[in-house]
């Protein structure tokens, strides 16, 4: 794949920006960020703070804004890998599959908690999205990295982009088979409701929002 050396200045400013997010929250938050850090194999982190996303803080919230706008970038790098297309940037492109992301995630957040309520599963399903938001936001640092790959360490092919997709989807089942281990006494108690919900809310609409890319 060719590559035009001046089409990165835009990616490196974008790059840039979420690696400063990065280390100020880093700075500011050490003893959390490095308990943050190990939530895949430790669940101190998951349960000291399980409480706490009752009320965010800029830990928080900076790192979703990087795991979004690194997502959103990856779909938009492997689009164009994907296509055979030369890497070019596109501001209104990689803001439009932002767009997309953002309101993905907050439908997909109302319905798991109207869902919730009606099932009478709102504490379990409270503490899986609390889980489930700081496990997005770990991935988004490995995003972030798989970013910098591409678009700087080697020409990618759509077999490194498989290997990456495969990554980042064996962190998400490492997430579920972990939250899902931590609450397995609760979970039996609602069994059928939660398969339920696990098949509505977290198998169909990811599977709409990859057909819908895939559309792109």
């Amino acid at each position: 794949m060719i590559r035009d050396i001046l089409i990165r200045d835009p990616f490196t400013l974008i790059i840039l920006s979420l690696m400063i997010v990065i280390t100020f929250v880093k700075y500011n938050n050490q003893q959390k960020f490095n308990s943050f850090s190990k939530i895949f194999w430790n669940n101190y982190y998951l349960k000291k703070y399980k409480n706490e996303k009752a009320v965010y803080y800029l830990f928080d919230y900076f790192l979703q804004l990087n795991f979004i706008i690194s997502l959103g970038l990856f779909i938009y790098l492997s689009n164009l890998i994907y296509s055979d297309i030369r890497i070019t940037y596109d501001f209104i492109a990689i803001i439009d599959i932002i767009k997309v992301i953002v309101v993905f995630l907050i439908l997909k957040n109302i319905a798991e908690i109207g869902i919730s309520w009606f099932f009478n599963i709102k504490s379990l399903i409270k503490l899986y999205l609390n889980e489930k938001i700081n496990y997005n936001n770990l991935i988004g640092l490995v995003i972030l990295c798989f970013n910098i790959m591409l678009i700087y360490l080697f020409n990618p092919n759509i077999y490194i982009i498989i290997i990456m997709v495969f990554t980042i989807l064996f962190l998400k089942l490492v997430g579920y088979s972990n939250s899902f281990i931590l609450h397995l006494k609760t979970i039996n108690k609602s069994w059928f409701y939660f398969i339920l919900y696990l098949c509505t809310l977290e198998i169909i609409p990811y599977i709409l929002l990859y057909n819908f890319f895939i559309s792109l």
